[in-house]
Parts: C-alpha cells; sequence; structure tokens
C-alpha cells in the first residue's frame, strides 16, 4: 500500500468516530460554522500492509483544547494482528473565514469524554 493511503484509512475511521458520536462534519459545517483543517498529520509505518490485506483502523481522542482536537490512530493487520502504522493529527476550529474559533461546547464536552 501507498503511504499516503494510510491517512486516507485514518481520515475514514475519523469520519466514522464522529458520525459514532452523531456528530457528523457536514453538521458542524452547516449548523455551527465550523471546519476542522489539519494544523499537524504523521505517521510512523511499523509493517508493510500489501494488496489485499485486511485492515483495522482504531481511534483514540489524545488530547481536546477549547480550540482544537488531537487524535491518535491505530492500523492493524487483521490476519496477524500486526501494528502497520500509528498516526496523529490535529484538527484546528475555524469558520467559513478560516479565523480560528472556539470548538461548539457540545462537540467539546463529547470529545473529552471519549479520551484515551
Amino acid at each position: 500500500m501507498h503511504f499516503s493511503n494510510y491517512f486516507r484509512y485514518f481520515e475514514a475511521c475519523e469520519q466514522e468516530f464522529y458520525h459514532s458520536l452523531g456528530i457528523p462534519p457536514s453538521e458542524l459545517r452547516q449548523e455551527h460554522n465550523i471546519l476542522l483543517p489539519r494544523v499537524e498529520a504523521r505517521c510512523e509505518y511499523k509493517a508493510p500492509c500489501r494488496f489485499d490485506d485486511q485492515i483495522e483502523v482504531a481511534l483514540r481522542v489524545h488530547e481536546v483544547t477549547s480550540k482544537t482536537i488531537t487524535l491518535n490512530f491505530e492500523l492493524r493487520r487483521i490476519g496477524d494482528g500486526k501494528l502497520a502504522a500509528e498516526g496523529r493529527v490535529k484538527c484546528i476550529a475555524v469558520n467559513q473565514e478560516w479565523k480560528v474559533v472556539e470548538l461548539p461546547a457540545l462537540l467539546e464536552r463529547i470529545l473529552r469524554e471519549n479520551m484515551e
């Protein structure tokens, strides 16, 4: 698997996480005027994933401030459980004009309740 694809899996996991909390990213944009662009993204590659490998991605909320969210990821091969990659993204809340704003209180509270 190409190295850049790991970030696609992290992002898909993140989207599912927000949906599981009942706060889809589209709602943040439409109802709260909030975007969550990345200000940091990293990945440490531990073992290769190859064509036809089945994988699973786990997400943990690492840190929440009034304006930022930091998420950790683990990507594992399902067949042997081998850790293939560890990642982290840090997002900052901005409005439609890209000015930094505070996270909606509900989102901040829910994320803090789900911290590792």
